[in-house]
């Protein structure tokens, strides 16, 4: 468990009322000694995968960079370059990831840089949004639809409204410790299919269509139970709960093993619900966390930047 210690020049301190996690401040992220990074990857695994960095300023996008580098080569953003969370729509030219690159940089693009939120990047003014852009976005890990998903994802909130839209975190390392023998004995050895119809607001995702049932949907297979090579944990690792899909089982049996299990690791003494602050900064594993978003007043604002870092193979745990 940590305490409130300072390394390097870095304080670091337990988020109050989380079972997990850490506070970190006294960080320039284009700055930072190879002593300094050390210490932060050392806190992330001592915080279970989380690390909320406070920050007086916004940050460039230099700065942004800068810090995800830290934990590890930076990916494309979702939805930049296709196969990276992006279907090439039909009849849209066949470009090289080179040639998709420099097609965004041409454009003023940062190509690892994302957006999220209901504002014009440029401007600042309100955009037409889907009405569901401001619900609950479900319980889900990010891009694990693909057959390497980022590990780390940073949110760096920009504007946020006064209340709502808050971010769940739910520990799956922690939920997978607390697993039941029964439940375990039924899980253990199989995988899921991580659906990549459906955005975690809801949203159908450009290029894809419908399914008939989770049977039919698309999306990468992986354990459900995963290793994490950088700390020796083992932890669930369930994608997003819509149109998930355990192979080789009847569709009801499926239904029934999946509802039980993310019951079991979606349960309150697991999790924690973030409250931002704006410039703050959020670095969270992927492969040790799950995440959310509560609901958004429609009348107020919410601006986000979001980076990740390049994914690993999915481990099974043995």
């Amino acid at each position: 468990m940590l305490s409130r210690e300072t390394r390097e020049g870095i304080t670091l301190e337990p988020i109050v009322g989380a079972p997990f996690g850490a506070r970190v401040s006294g960080v320039d992220p284009v700055a930072l000694t190879s002593a300094q990074k050390a210490v932060l990857l050392n806190a992330y695994a001592d915080a279970h995968g989380l690390l909320c960095f406070g920050f007086d300023e916004l940050l460039t996008a230099e700065q942004l960079h800068a810090l995800t580098a830290v934990f590890g080569e930076n990916e494309f953003a979702p939805g930049r370059i296709n196969g990276i969370g992006r279907r090439a729509r039909e009849g849209e030219p066949e470009l090289t990831v080179d040639e998709q690159v420099a097609k965004l940089r041409n454009k003023g693009v940062d190509p690892y840089l994302a957006f999220i939120g209901n504002l014009d990047p440029k401007t600042l003014e309100r955009q037409p949004i889907s009405e569901k852009f401001f619900g609950e976005w479900e319980w889900h890990t990010d891009m694990s639809y693909i057959p390497v998903p980022p590990t780390f994802s940073l949110l760096h909130a920009r504007i946020i409204p006064e209340d709502g839209g808050d971010t769940g975190f739910c520990n799956q390392v922690l939920a997978a410790k607390a697993l039941p023998d029964d439940l375990r004995s039924r899980i253990v050895g199989r995988s899921i299919k991580h659906d990549s119809t459906y955005g975690s607001s809801g949203i159908l995702r450009p290029g894809m269509t419908v399914p008939e049932s989770p049977v039919e949907a698309l999306g990468a297979v992986h354990p459900i139970l995963r290793r994490v090579p950088s700390t020796g944990d083992e932890a669930l690792f369930l994608g997003r709960r819509t149109n998930g899909y355990i192979p080789d089982l009847p569709l009801g049996e499926s239904e029934a093993l999946l509802n039980a299990v993310w019951a079991h690791a979606t349960q309150p003494e697991f999790c924690y619900r973030h409250a931002w602050r704006v410039g703050e900064v959020v670095v969270w594993d992927n492969r040790m966390l799950l995440h959310m978003r509560h609901p958004v007043d429609e009348s107020r604002d919410r601006f986000m930047w979001r980076t990740q870092t390049k994914g690993e193979a999915v481990v099974a745990s043995t």
